[in-house]
């Protein structure tokens, strides 16, 4: 079974984490790239941002780090991960809160499928198959050898089944007494759209930003991002890790204008 080690990040900090690996290219794809800060999205001193599939909390100390007085609302329903979260949050003195559950367009309950080797491609919609072929790509154009990826693929994606809860995104913003979204972060491997549907409509006008992680699943739910954004108010803009390219993984970017 895959435990909490500690890792120290290449700007000094220690960090709870399973994967050292994953956690480095969280690091690099999150800090150092500044991934979700592209096309005029910024984090202002005093934002609240809330951070949907936060994993251990990578992109919750980067909000942290980025202005003074950052307040997190941070979502991430996998035990472990979790309870590495809850602890990277406090221990770095983050001003948040970690919520254990996943969000969708109503309450209940759900099965997650969790890849403890690759625990950022767990989802509500795993398929074994289809995000072996993701990694797989990712590791060709990132410059592998083809035996190389097999080796690294191989047994990779082996999955276990994790109970979660759901709450939507209205609940949780009214529970934690979230006025102003200044940023909302969205990286939940293929449930985006379900996301999106647990916002009120009276809430909408309170979010400013928006970075997703976008699956185009069926070649429409990008566009249908988009579209629903821009109707919305927002400036939208997608592109593509170049590393990804082959996948249907896309980067959704909106600002309110």
């Amino acid at each position: 079974m895959t435990a909490l080690t500690r890792m120290r990040l290449p700007n000094g900090t220690a960090v709870l984490q399973l994967n050292p690996a994953e956690t480095g290219l969280q690091y690099r794809d999150i800090v150092a790239t500044r991934a979700y800060l592209q096309y005029g999205l910024t984090v202002e001193p005093g934002d609240t941002v809330v951070d949907v599939g936060a994993n251990v909390g990578i992109s919750s100390l980067f909000f942290h780090w980025e202005a003074p007085g950052v307040r997190v609302v941070a979502v991430e329903p996998v035990p472990l991960l979790h309870e590495a979260l809850e602890a990277n949050l406090r221990e770095h003195g983050v001003d948040g809160v970690a919520l254990r559950c996943g969000l969708a367009s109503e309450p209940g309950t759900a099965e997650l499928t969790y890849y403890p080797e690759v625990t950022v491609m767990t989802s509500l919609y795993g398929d074994p198959e289809h995000d072996a072929a993701v990694t797989r790509a990712f590791l060709h154009n990132s410059g592998f050898a083809p035996a190389d990826v097999d080796d690294f693929v191989a047994d990779r994606h082996a999955a276990e089944t994790v109970d979660c809860e759901l709450r939507t995104l209205s609940d949780v913003l009214a529970d934690e007494g979230v006025g102003e979204v200044g940023l909302l972060k969205v990286n939940v491997e293929k449930a985006e759209r379900d996301v999106l549907a647990g916002v009120a409509e009276e809430d909408w006008p309170r979010i400013r930003q928006l970075t997703m992680q976008v699956h185009d699943l069926d070649a429409g739910h990008v566009a249908a991002v988009r579209d629903e954004l821009a109707g919305r108010g927002y400036d939208v803009a997608v592109d593509q890790d170049p590393l990804l390219a082959g996948t249907d993984i896309h980067d959704v970017f909106a600002v309110r204008r």
